[in-house]
């Protein structure tokens, strides 16, 4: 391999070029998830959210939310005071547009996406040209290219936010080292416009403003006065826009999937490392970190492994730096704490590989140096003069990163494109196939006994408003525990629902919307104007056992009572009282 070949203007174009191939699977990916929700917000829909205010999936107004556990679709252990609410005016804007523009065109959607992933590109091709050797700089900008983080941010229409707010941040990184190192006076505005732009987008344009402020802590070669009055104005920016975020009262409370950093620092310094550690192995060894969400057991094997793999990259980069170039350590002097310090913000999110695009800037230079270099110490070991099991721990990172960032990296855009679209299209086909009388939907409230996974339990409502198909007055799902439950009638209205061995709240999804801070205890309960559900039981992370009070008899017109039962939502009928059914769990 002669990473020469690759230098020069025409590799970085090739790179840029690059972006639009690898991102062609999108435009056949379609909407998903909170795509449905947003759609119904523009809608008129969502009386939480706005056209122009879209990531509101909890406003912590108690009237507001109790509204929306009783009518649906927000479940019925829900916590009043729930907030998760981004401040994303531009992302929502654009957003907007496309459904006036397009309609429910999923493609045209995508294709706006990916001229933003191109955007993305771009603006990492000027940083890699600027501060890199070209070899590396061109190697770098491929992986940054086909990065598998990047796939979904790209392919989903509600995460694009992401992308355009680190394209945006970069353009405005590249005019700060332009400003800075050859005093192009237009860097400096040109710079903190970005920068608007990209906080406008979404928070994550924080992770972005770590570089410039790496970069004049780490790199610059100015007095430390200097330094100093170069980043405040970006320091300012970022002070100002925190103090907006808390003004305007946006953030997240009460939900275990987002931590607020400032409002419950404790708890973010307490699950930072952790997390930390997860990110690390999927920005290097493309761990899949997402599986955690749902097999929570893998969480703490992810950790050892990700902070395996920390320690092994730091270890080639600790045994590489005396053979780097000047240029290479000047920029990977930034480049390093730079991606360090931009992962720190994402921390506040559930781990999930797709909040690396800013990250993965200063991860793709890291990579493409220690390829390099650990290539040509493959071919001239005797240049490096590495003990034995120096160079073969060496080798074992350098066929990692070699197969994994310029092999499965580039697959991975298609495979999780198609998967994803395979599961989105079975959970709709569940939701669209539930046993309901549509001849009286809309003044009927809706029973779910148990829903095996979030989002045929909590879409329905979105879904049928997408479809143009009426909603019932009241969509309840009581229970999205992952076990099969038992359903033992105990009176002429009152019905107790048991999980079969395991509680509720064990996965992380169901603790979206109430934090373990808040857990339920026995005797709670909530009115749902219709039916009451009463906490019976509970284990160590939830209710194990709840109480159903019927308004009228479960027999009766009011209600349409469904349980997931041979991979569909299948109507249920109620045992005679003392009898009980037992609801298997599982996909068939």
């Amino acid at each position: 391999m002669r990473f020469s070949r690759m230098a020069g203007s025409r590799g970085y174009l090739f790179g840029v070029l690059a972006s639009v191939v690898v991102a062609l699977p999108a435009l056949w990916f379609g909407f998903f998830v909170d795509d449905y929700l947003f759609l119904a917000t523009m809608a008129g829909l969502n009386p939480i959210g706005s056209s122009f205010d879209l990531y509101v999936f909890g406003s912590g107004d108690p009237e507001q939310m109790l509204s929306l556990i009783q009518n649906g679709p927000y479940p019925w252990f829900g916590d009043p005071d729930f907030k998760v609410h981004f401040f994303r005016p531009l992302a929502s804007a654009l957003m907007t547009l496309d459904r006036v523009l397009f309609g429910h065109c999923a493609v045209a959607y995508s294709a706006h996406s990916i001229l933003w992933y191109v955007l993305l590109c771009f603006a990492a091709m000027l940083i890699f040209r600027r501060t890199l050797p070209p070899a590396a700089g061109v190697l770098a900008l491929f992986l940054f290219v086909v990065d598998e983080s990047h796939a979904l941010p790209t392919a989903w229409w509600s995460n694009r936010h992401s992308i355009m707010a680190v394209g945006l941040g970069l353009l405005g990184v590249a005019a700060h080292l332009r400003w800075r190192e050859d005093r192009w006076r237009p860097g400096l505005p040109l710079s903190l416009a970005a920068y608007v732009l990209s906080l406008l987008s979404t928070e994550t344009g924080l992770c972005v403003l770590a570089y410039p402020l790496a970069y004049e802590l780490f790199s610059a070669r100015d007095g430390v006065g200097k330094r100093v009055l170069s980043i405040l104005p970006a320091s300012l920016l970022a002070i100002g826009y925190l103090l907006l975020y808390r003004w305007g009262g946006y953030g997240a409370r009460y939900s275990d999937i987002y931590i607020d950093p400032v409002g419950d620092p404790v708890a973010f310094l307490s699950a930072a490392p952790a997390r930390f550690a997860m990110l690390a192995g999927a920005q290097f060894f493309m761990l899949p970190v997402e599986a955690s969400i749902v097999h929570v057991e893998l969480e703490r094997p992810f950790i050892v492994l990700g902070g395996v793999g920390l320690a092994l990259v730091a270890l080639a980069l600790y045994n590489l730096w005396p053979h780097f170039e000047e240029r290479e350590r000047h920029a990977l002097r930034w480049l390093i704490p730079g991606a360090a310090m931009a992962t720190v913000p994402a921390l506040a999110a559930i781990v999930n590989a797709r909040v690396l695009v800013a990250p993965s800037l200063g991860g793709a230079a890291i990579i493409a140096v220690v390829i390099a270099h650990l290539w040509r110490a493959r071919r001239a070991p005797e240049a490096v003069s590495w003990k034995p099991a120096t160079m073969r721990m060496m080798r074992v990172v350098l066929w990692a990163l070699v197969v994994g960032h310029l092999g499965i990296a580039a697959l991975s855009w298609p495979a999780q494109v198609t998967a994803l679209r395979v599961v989105m299209n079975h959970l709709n086909k569940v939701i669209r196939t539930c046993e309901l009388d549509e001849s009286r939907i809309t003044e009927t409230q809706v029973v779910v006994f148990n829903a095996p996974d979030p989002y045929t339990g909590l879409y329905p409502l979105m879904l049928r408003s997408f479809d143009g198909r009426a909603v019932p007055r009241s969509w309840w799902t009581i229970s999205f525990a992952p076990y099969a439950h038992r359903i033992t009638r105990t009176g002429a209205r009152e019905v107790e629902i048991e999980v079969v061995g395991g509680e509720m709240f064990a996965s992380i999804m169901e603790r979206l919307f109430r934090s373990r801070q808040r857990p339920l205890d026995v005797g709670y309960e909530m009115d749902l104007n219709g039916l009451r559900v009463i906490v019976a039981a509970v284990g160590n992370t939830g209710p194990t056992r709840l109480r159903l009070v019927f308004e009228d008899a479960p027999e009766s017109d009011r209600y349409q009572l469904l349980a997931f039962r041979d991979g569909r939502y299948r109507r249920l009928t109620l045992p005679a009282p003392g009898d009980a059914v037992d609801l298997p769990f599982g996909f068939r």
